[in-house]
């Protein structure tokens, strides 16, 4: 999650330098988003279960409802927030995403 709030203070800080506060708030928010998503799911996995079965389960709820979080709250900023710059908006996104993927990739475990 550090890299991922990194990544999105870099591009948000780009996007507020090159377009101006509307494109840093739209940055901050989709990157925002995504660390959400991360967090929803680590907030999910902390149940303990015994056995394969159960261990798969609890990561499949987590993994619904990480995703179920990220629409819901990408529907609330494009409901609420008129002022959305889509290009830094997704931009963070995407690379916050892409980032909580990798690190699982690449833990040191």
């Amino acid at each position: 999650m550090i890299w991922q709030g990194i990544a999105t203070a870099v591009v948000a800080g780009l996007a507020g330098f090159l377009s101006g506060s509307a494109s840093l708030i739209s940055a901050l928010l989709g990157g925002g988003i995504g660390l959400m998503g991360v967090w929803v799911f680590a907030w999910m996995s902390q149940r303990r279960m015994a056995g394969s079965g159960g261990v798969v389960r609890v990561a499949l709820r987590a993994e619904a409802a990480k995703v179920i979080a990220i629409v819901v709250m990408l529907w609330l900023v494009f409901a609420i927030y008129r002022d959305v710059v889509v290009l830094a908006f997704f931009g963070a996104f995407m690379i916050s995403v892409l980032l909580s993927g990798i690190a699982f990739a690449v833990s040191g475990d």
